[in-house]
């Protein structure tokens, strides 16, 4: 969980009614920021961005998928000349940025049931969240004037309790890291080691490590026609490297004596006789086994 307001955001595109929408979440209050695109250009998304951190203020780290509009060199410029951190997620694994992902697919469901957009907005940042708090108040500190008749004193700035805040977020975060590791039966994979051979289970092409990537848990692959980064959830070491040894079984060297294979011994089958063991349903019926012509 990030420490403050708007330092941590996560960015995504999607598209609804024909239309490429930019979107724009904060971490920490789920204050969500949407433009249209038109065209969907790199530098299009630029500009958008730079209205946005003329509100609220220029984020700390910035967080995307690997699309053309975020990995160009255009973008990368815009984020050194502002200085934060981009930081894309692995390719083939869209829940590194899980936070942009669900803030999606409730805009999506938010402006395909209103009637007017712009209200819908508005009463998503203004209704409180799980943490009794609102995304417009863990943002800026106020309650947004809506629709909804409210007591002026209701609109006067009142900053919240960020202590107990964010005490109650991590409990609940621990929980739903909890539940959703049992759910899926989850597990920390160990990190994988450059030279290692590996199998890319989304290419379903073996390839070998080369370093790990500057994001987390994710690796830089040689594969068979060129270079890949994937997530550690989508790479298996294969078990022939001869590095990897059976830990029930030391190692054979030169001195150790090899033993001798032993003769194969050769059983003659047996018949088996009729069993006299009676099976009886729930009810107490006896179960018969039908006649085999005693073959």
């Amino acid at each position: 969980m990030p420490d403050r307001p708007w330092q941590t955001l996560g960015a995504d595109l999607f598209t609804l009614k024909g239309k490429t929408y930019l979107l724009v979440v904060d971490y920490y209050s789920r204050y969500v920021e949407i433009a249209l695109l038109s065209p969907t250009r790199s530098t299009d998304v630029v500009l958008h961005l730079k209205s946005m951190f003329s509100r609220h203020g220029i984020c700390e780290f910035f967080k995307s998928d690997n699309g053309p509009q975020f990995s160009g060199s255009h973008f990368k410029a815009f984020a050194t000349e502002y200085g934060f951190v981009h930081i894309t997620s692995s390719p083939k694994f869209p829940q590194s940025n899980g936070e942009a992902e669900r803030a999606v697919q409730t805009m999506k469901n938010l402006l395909t049931k209103a009637s007017d957009p712009y209200l819908a907005l508005l009463a998503y940042r203004a209704a409180p969240l799980q943490n009794s708090y609102s995304p417009a108040k863990l943002l800026m500190g106020r309650r947004l004037r809506t629709t909804v008749p409210a007591l002026p004193t209701l609109l006067n700035p009142v900053l919240p309790n960020y202590d107990a805040l964010e005490a109650k977020e991590r409990e609940k975060r621990r929980d739903d890291v909890r539940s959703f590791d049992k759910r899926h039966r989850a597990r920390n994979l160990e990190p994988l080691i450059p030279g290692e051979d590996v199998w890319i289970t989304d290419a379903r092409v073996q390839g070998t490590v080369l370093s790990t990537h500057n994001t987390p848990r994710s690796y830089i692959i040689q594969g068979p026609q060129g270079t890949l980064r994937r997530n550690r959830h989508h790479v298996v070491p294969l078990r022939t490297n001869s590095g990897l040894v059976d830990a029930d079984e030391p190692p054979v060297g030169e001195d150790s004596p090899t033993p001798s294979p032993a003769p194969p011994v050769t059983t003659s089958p047996r018949r088996e006789g009729p069993t006299t063991e009676t099976v009886q349903t729930r009810c107490g019926r006896e179960v018969r086994k039908p006649q085999r012509l005693d073959m």
